[in-house]
């Protein structure tokens, strides 16, 4: 007996919803199984294959756990699609790394561990520069909101008890801080939903425009604050597999161009706006360091990455740029979210300590008038 179409519908969306989650709890473990598949395939030498490997790991890690459910459905769809990983793996990695991985199994078995060591590491230098912005940005949304707590207050808990505690001073006692405060009191009271509104807006505006905004403001913005942060982040990434792409130190412009349209599927606006611009200079017989010329790198880095590549070539010297950003960029990305943190800790501490004030000294004008009240009566 069939079974009722909602019930169905019911179980596929409970099924895609169970997939939609293990993708995402997966996303941070694609270091770590990159590097395990490219060890354990090339120890190996062909006699477990790839197949093997996801039906083991089904068995090992049950369907309780996401690795597992994701292995059983990848050892299903590899069988389906002849053994394609671009079409296995499609949906759960990024395309630009499915991409790499296409042209690298159709390379040959060398080949392809070898990417995927390369890409291990690739992917490594990109989490962990992502958990330098995630943590940044989070602890100063945490900031923020604690600051937008007490400002909250004022209206619904400090001006109340400050007017029953302090209810005999008639309004025209009132000094000049106790009158701004009352004041911003009931700003805040009638406008408190706009506040909010506005100030999570903001920030997600601030998020947004990461990933989306371009044009020639976003230049400007790309040399300061997160917007500096994240575009070196994406600079390490980026550059990393474009160097993957060109590690059989091919540098005709027919590669490079491949690699860079490799990267342009499934890319972001902000990103795909760089590679556009590239795609254009190798167009325009702009090939070799020149080709990187869009503001994706600091101009010392691009600087010595033009030398290096004048002097050993432009895959080795995409080699030599990815070391330096892994030995430097990483660092110089964790001062500057740390700076960057810094700031908003103590723009919002300075914050909550002037509120403070501004209540004691409202307290003590309170106080005052009520003595000069009580002493002209």
């Amino acid at each position: 007996m069939r079974r009722p179409a909602l019930a169905r519908a019911f179980d596929a969306w409970v099924q895609g919803t169970v997939l939609l989650f293990d993708r995402w709890g997966f996303a941070g473990q694609r270091a770590d199984y990159f590097e395990y598949l490219s060890v354990l395939i090339a120890a190996t030498q062909g006699r477990l294959t790839v197949k093997n490997i996801f039906e083991q790991d089904a068995r090992r890690y049950g369907a309780h756990t996401a690795r597992g459910r994701l292995s059983r459905r990848w050892a299903q769809a590899y069988q389906v699609t002849g053994g394609d990983l671009y079409a296995t793996w499609f949906g759960c990695m990024p395309q630009a790394e499915l991409g790499l991985i296409r042209i690298a199994q159709f390379s040959g078995g060398r080949v392809f561990t070898h990417a995927l060591g390369n890409l291990a590491e690739a992917v490594q230098l990109e989490l962990r520069a992502r958990r330098i912005v995630s943590s940044t940005l989070w602890s100063a949304l945490l900031s923020l909101a604690v600051l937008l707590a007490m400002v909250l207050a004022i209206p619904w808990y400090t001006v109340p008890q400050l007017q029953q505690v302090f209810g005999a001073v008639p309004p025209e006692y009132y000094a000049g801080s106790t009158r701004f405060l009352f004041r911003f009191s009931t700003f805040v009271h009638e406008a408190w939903a706009l506040v909010v509104i506005s100030s999570f807006a903001g920030f997600a505006a601030l998020l947004w425009s990461l990933p989306n905004f371009t044009g020639p403001l976003r230049e400007t913005l790309d040399q300061c604050f997160v917007w500096r942060i994240y575009r070196n982040v994406h600079a390490v990434h980026c550059l990393a597999l474009i160097t993957i792409a060109l590690a059989r130190n091919d540098t005709a412009s027919t590669q490079l161009r491949t690699a860079l349209l490799m990267q342009r599927v499934g890319a972001s606006p902000w990103l795909g706006w760089h590679l556009d611009a590239m795609l254009a200079r190798v167009d325009a017989g702009l090939t070799g360091a020149a080709t990187f010329d869009t503001g994706l790198l600091d101009r010392d880095l691009y600087w010595f990455f033009s030398d290096m590549a004048q002097a050993h070539g432009l895959a080795q010297g995409l080699v030599l740029l990815r070391q330096r950003l892994k030995d430097r960029v990483l660092d110089k990305v964790a001062a500057q979210a740390k700076a960057l943190r810094w700031a908003v800790l103590l723009s919002c501490l300075t914050g909550l300590i002037a509120m403070a004030l501004w209540h004691y000294a409202v307290i003590d004008e309170l106080r005052r008038s009520l003595m000069f009240f009580y002493a002209s009566q």
